[in-house]
């Protein structure tokens, strides 16, 4: 079998609250985020095609080194198969596992969830969960499929979420970026959404220095700190129960 893999981090010690871990980046994203970081791995490119083999490899090099092994992209939940395939791998040497999604496909989700592969999820939640702001920021709406449709799906992994949050670490992770996802109803909606589940929601500042898709961002300040501690605030005044931490 083999999977688009943009790249491989043998060792890392950030990505991963609390684990010392491998990240897998699956290319292959089905978002077009504007502000995207990972952007060259947003196509599914043919110099990118590896065998597992290869990629299972190194995770048995690394293995005695780490404990956990983290998936990203990209988008890994769209090579379900491949992904499945190298979790259970990791499983079978005793290491944890995680996923890094946007949580459009429920169905990989919950595959990985039905047979108790899943350790660590960080769920990017881009935008509220209404069609003109979440399509803005993720240009992912086709002919095939709707903006509303996306927002189904990921509502629906968000309820997977819920009933298995006893046995799984969830992050929820928004990055505030301005002029585009920054405005406090916008974030207050995804409280709303979010109020109730077990989890740690981070609030991103924008960071432009990193490269992004559209390169008209590049000149955009990031958000300042005291700027997303209000947010957060505002949120806590209305959700109190919500864990919220600030990347800045």
């Amino acid at each position: 079998m083999q999977a688009y893999v943009g790249g491989i981090i043998p060792l890392s010690t950030v990505d991963w609250p609390a684990n010392v871990c491998t990240v897998i980046f699956f290319s292959g994203c089905d978002f077009k985020c504007c502000y995207c970081y990972n952007k060259d791995f947003i196509d599914f490119k043919e110099e990118f095609l590896k065998d597992l083999k290869d990629i299972k490899k190194e995770i048995i090099k690394n293995s005695g080194f780490i404990d956990a092994v983290l998936f990203s992209g990209g988008e890994a939940c769209l090579q379900r198969q491949a992904l499945l395939t190298l979790a259970r791998f990791a499983k079978k040497f005793g290491l944890k596992v995680g996923i890094e999604t946007n949580g459009s496909k429920p169905y990989s989700i919950k595959s990985l969830v039905n047979e108790d592969l899943l350790d660590f999820i960080a769920l990017d939640i881009k935008a509220p969960f209404k069609k003109e702001i979440f399509e803005k920021v993720t240009q992912s709406g086709t002919f095939f499929k709707r903006p509303e449709d996306i927002i189904k799906d990921i509502k629906q992994t968000i309820g997977i979420l819920k009933k298995n949050q006893d046995k799984i670490q969830i992050e929820l992770r928004t990055t505030v970026v301005p002029g585009l996802m920054f405005r406090k109803n916008d974030i207050l909606e995804i409280a709303k959404e979010i109020n109730g589940l077990n989890c740690r929601w981070t609030l991103q500042q924008f960071i432009s220095n990193k490269g992004t898709l559209d390169p008209k961002l590049s000149n955009i300040e990031s958000p300042t700190k005291k700027f997303l501690e209000n947010l957060k605030k505002e949120c806590q005044k209305k959700y109190s129960k919500l864990r919220i931490d600030i990347k800045a």
